[in-house]
């Protein structure tokens, strides 16, 4: 039974690993890089108000996916490590809002550039 028990353990540290390795994959596959979404807002790319809203959307679908999937590995890791998993939400979270961040930050500088090139 104590062998098992590692088992688990070891099978769970995985699919920790893994959920945490895939949120910056899951927001890459929605979103470009923060330098490409700082060259949209700019305008260093050119690009129309609808390819600016359609970033938002995907943002929105980015997120959702990454919190369903940490949610879906909190429930399937709680049974071994219980209120542990709440952790592993929370490091999902964590990393979601450092990618985001970044990503929110850019498009802000992006704009500023824009607008300070506009009234300049």
């Amino acid at each position: 039974m104590v062998a098992a028990r590692a088992e688990l353990w070891l099978a769970v540290a995985g699919l920790g690993g893994m959920m945490l390795a895939e949120v910056p994959q899951v927001l890459s596959g929605f979103l470009p890089s923060p330098s490409t979404a700082y060259d949209k807002a700019s305008g260093g790319i050119a690009t129309g108000a609808e390819s600016m809203r359609v970033l938002q959307r995907s943002k929105i679908k980015g997120t959702i996916v990454t919190v369903v999937m940490a949610a879906s590995v909190t429930l399937m890791t709680w049974p071994v490590i219980g209120a542990f998993a709440l952790l592993l939400f929370a490091a999902a979270m964590a990393i979601l809002w450092l990618f985001l961040s970044d990503f929110n930050g850019a498009i802000r500088a992006g704009n500023a550039a824009r607008e300070a090139r506009q009234h300049g």
